[in-house]
């Protein structure tokens, strides 16, 4: 099994632009797997700005700090306000990149 973090420069919560005071993508890639299943990344998300967020699905777009562009379908796990957890709900577009 081999973990990443991919640390993000900007993120997006359902197509809109949310400044982050940090924000990371963490992945999981199963022995024998060749990409990371549906529920084996998250995201941690610390807002500068206090956010209020319902639970639910939210679509998530990461740029990286590395230029990459992960998008995928995510479940709030936790939020206070301004520290928010997704899991992920499927597949994590764009980290075929960082497993190269």
């Amino acid at each position: 099994m081999r973990s990443w973090r991919l640390l993000a420069s900007r993120l997006s919560i359902n197509e809109v632009d949310v400044e982050v005071a940090y924000a990371d993508v963490f992945v999981v890639l199963r022995e024998g797997d060749a990409t990371p299943g549906p529920n084996d990344w998250e995201a941690t998300v610390r807002t500068a700005d206090r956010q209020h967020l319902r639970p639910g699905t939210y679509e998530l777009r990461v740029d990286t700090a590395d230029d990459l562009v992960l998008e995928g379908h995510a479940v709030l796990r936790f939020s206070d306000g301004h520290q928010h957890l997704f899991r992920g709900d499927g597949h994590l577009a764009g980290v075929e990149a960082a497993l190269a």
